[in-house]
């Protein structure tokens, strides 16, 4: 009976891990090179703004790299077209797109210069870089504005944060001093009545060795 209990045991076991095993979800792994790559030519070939997005998301130095050294040039001057769109836009999407841009103009520069509509889209994007870099000094300086008038609030507050030595006034009590006055007065007073007693201490024995 102890053997049958422990068959169903170990039987109910593997059932029970092998069931786990078909209901986990598989393990999720970073995107390849190659599938990147197959995305983004499908992207660009159907003009897919949503499916470019998703390889735009892609932010691996390395897989950027690979995916455009493997665009044909006419893939490339497509991709620079729909990047120069993207980036007269604001948002994640003009960050995640800056990585793809740098990388499309350091592998393909030759290529896209050789093409006449690729000049004026590098010069659409010149001048919107040098736009937007030029509100940079101007932000800067209120950047800094604001440090310097934080920094003064701060100190401020500190300052009022700070504890106060109390400074102790005593003042003595007029009963205490008229005491004190008495108690000089009293002291006196019998100085003054010894030596009286002692002069005349000193007067009687002078008269009776007369």
């Amino acid at each position: 009976m102890g053997e049958k209990l422990a068959s169903i045991t170990l039987q109910d076991n593997d059932k029970t891990s092998s069931h786990e095993m078909q209901e986990s979800p598989p393990s999720t792994k970073p995107p390849s090179a190659d599938s990147v790559n197959i995305l983004l030519k499908q992207a660009l070939r159907a003009d897919d703004r949503a499916l470019l997005l998703d390889c735009l998301y892609t932010q691996d130095e390395k897989v950027i790299a690979n995916s455009i050294s493997l665009l044909n040039p006419s893939d490339v001057l497509k991709l620079l077209h729909s990047l120069q769109t993207i980036i007269h836009s604001r948002g994640s999407i003009l960050a995640c797109a800056l990585p793809w841009l740098r990388s499309l103009l350091l592998q393909h520069s030759t290529g896209i210069m050789s093409q006449e509509s690729s000049l004026l889209a590098l010069n659409s994007l010149y001048q919107l870089i040098e736009s937007r870099v030029a509100t940079f000094q101007s932000a800067l300086q209120l950047s800094s504005c604001l440090d310097i008038f934080f920094a003064g609030v701060a100190d401020d507050a500190l300052d009022e944060n700070q504890t106060i030595t109390p400074v102790i006034y005593e003042d003595n009590d007029e009963s205490d001093e008229d005491e004190s006055e008495d108690g000089m007065e009293t002291d006196e007073g019998s100085k003054e009545e010894e030596a009286v007693d002692g002069l005349s201490d000193i007067e009687g024995s002078d008269g009776m060795s007369e």
